[in-house]
C-alpha cells in the first residue's frame, strides 16, 4: 500500500446478539476479509466469521494497560500486513474502549469508526 497508511475499520457489535448490528457493521464484515475480535465472548461475535479473537491477551498480561498495548500492536501489525483490517468490539467503539482510543491516536494507521449501539 504505497503512499497510504494501513486502515483499521473499528466496528461495534452492539449490546447483544446479531440482530442489533448496524448496516454499516454488517457491510464492513462482508467487505473486509481480515478481521479481529477484541473478545469472542460476545453474543454477536459469531457474526464475524474467521476472525482472530484476542481473548488470550487478557490471560497473558496482568495489567489492563498491557492488554490494550498488546491489542493495538496486534491490530496494527495485521493492518500493516493486509492493508486493511476490521477490529470489532463489544457495544459501541466510542464507549469505554481504551484500545480504540489508542488506535485513533496511532500514527501508523488510518482509522475509521463505525457507529454502534452501546
Amino acid at each position: 500500500m504505497t503512499g497510504r497508511l494501513p486502515r483499521v475499520v473499528i466496528a461495534g457489535l452492539g449490546p447483544a446478539g446479531p440482530d442489533l448490528l448496524t448496516a454499516g457493521t454488517l457491510a464492513a464484515i462482508e467487505r473486509i476479509p481480515h478481521r479481529v475480535l477484541r473478545t469472542a465472548r460476545h453474543p454477536a461475535a459469531s457474526s464475524v466469521p474467521e476472525a482472530v479473537a484476542l481473548d488470550h491477551l487478557y490471560e497473558q498480561h496482568a495489567r489492563f494497560e498491557d492488554v490494550y498495548d498488546a491489542i493495538v500492536a496486534t491490530v496494527v501489525a495485521m493492518a500493516q500486513e493486509h492493508g486493511e483490517v476490521l477490529y470489532a468490539v463489544p457495544g459501541s467503539p466510542v464507549v469505554a474502549e481504551r484500545a480504540v482510543e489508542l488506535l485513533l491516536a496511532d500514527a501508523r494507521v488510518d482509522t475509521v469508526v463505525l457507529p454502534a449501539l452501546s
